[in-house]
């Protein structure tokens, strides 16, 4: 159902294409879940680097070498 200037009103796309689903801003509560789950993986993340690091502390003169020279 066109409105008078070309487009569509209300529900009409979802009508329209019913497959196509529309994106919805999330609740607090899903955004807090994603960033505990956020922070878990960086967590993690960062716990594997300290490890590394402790094996094989030369790493960081590697790193620094990469660095300057751009490589």
């Amino acid at each position: 159902m066109q409105d008078l200037i070309g487009g569509y009103g209300g529900n009409a796309a979802s009508e329209l294409y019913p497959q196509t689903k529309m994106a919805h801003q999330p609740t607090i509560a899903q955004r807090i879940d994603m960033a505990v789950k956020q922070a878990e993986e960086r967590l993690l993340a960062v716990k594997r680097a300290k490890e590394l690091f402790e094996k094989n502390p030369d790493l960081e003169e590697l790193l620094n070498i990469m660095q300057r020279a751009h490589f």
